[in-house]
């Protein structure tokens, strides 16, 4: 079982973060918390992430002494409201494997968090979508791309379950935006839903080693090296991956 603690001073905003991660990692004990620390929390094990919150970038590395005295999480994950209140990259403290904006989108959330707990990093550039993925404090971070696609994008409703038409076509779109071919875009949603490979040849009647060719050849243009990062690019680019807007 994945232990998370999330720690946010706002109790809606903390609850709502709860809920989600609640709603896509079923198997995960998780539990929210303000600026208090209780000394001795109860934890069934270790923790394996914990999502911070900090208001800036003086008070951030207080914060983080405390949660890795009181909590001792394998990874840290901050939350901020801007770029601002973040420290720079080559100022991050150890175990801090990525950060956040609390304007990103649920699914972006949620893409951050299985990469961070899959080993991977993640620290999106305030002003572009490209990513340092698998990097650490000192490594140098990816050059900014500044026509990229915004990190988030504004909200457009829309009918949801979507006609089968505007699936295609949303389908398509995205495959343009991914550089993917409709295969390899297919690929990639049935693994952003957590399909083996086997799973994967199962759904699309291909055989297994087709599918993995297609998993590794969609990597490599995508510039990444496992699911977690390719799903947290994509969605980080904009893409939904058949997933509902949350």
């Amino acid at each position: 079982m994945t232990t998370i603690i999330v720690v946010e001073p706002h109790t809606l905003f903390r609850l709502g973060i709860v809920r989600l991660l609640a709603d896509t990692l079923p198997g995960a004990q998780l539990l929210g918390m303000d600026y208090t620390f209780p000394d001795a929390p109860a934890l069934e094990r270790p923790c394996e992430l914990l999502l911070l919150s900090i208001p800036s970038v003086e008070a951030c590395r207080a914060l983080l002494d405390h949660a890795h005295r009181s909590l001792h999480p394998n990874a840290v994950l901050l939350m901020a409201e801007s770029h601002c209140a973040l420290p720079a990259f080559h100022d991050m403290s150890a175990g801090v494997m990525g950060h956040l904006l609390k304007n990103a989108t649920p699914e972006l959330m949620m893409a951050s968090v299985n990469l961070v707990l899959a080993g991977g990093t993640c620290f999106p550039s305030p002003s572009t979508a490209a990513h340092t993925l698998d990097a650490g404090p000192g490594d140098t971070p990816a050059p900014v791309n500044h026509h990229a696609a915004p990190l988030v994008k504004p909200y457009e409703p829309i009918r949801w379950p979507p006609e089968e038409k505007d699936q295609g076509r949303l389908h398509a779109e995205e495959a343009r935006l991914l550089g993917l071919t409709p295969r390899q875009y297919e690929v990639l949603v049935l693994l952003a839903r957590g399909m083996t490979i086997k799973g994967v040849a199962r759904q699309l009647n291909i055989s297994s080693a087709t599918a993995k060719a297609h998993a590794e050849t969609l990597y490599m243009r995508m510039n990444v090296h496992n699911r977690n990062e390719a799903v947290y690019r994509a969605v980080s680019m904009g893409a939904r991956l058949g997933m509902p807007s949350a």
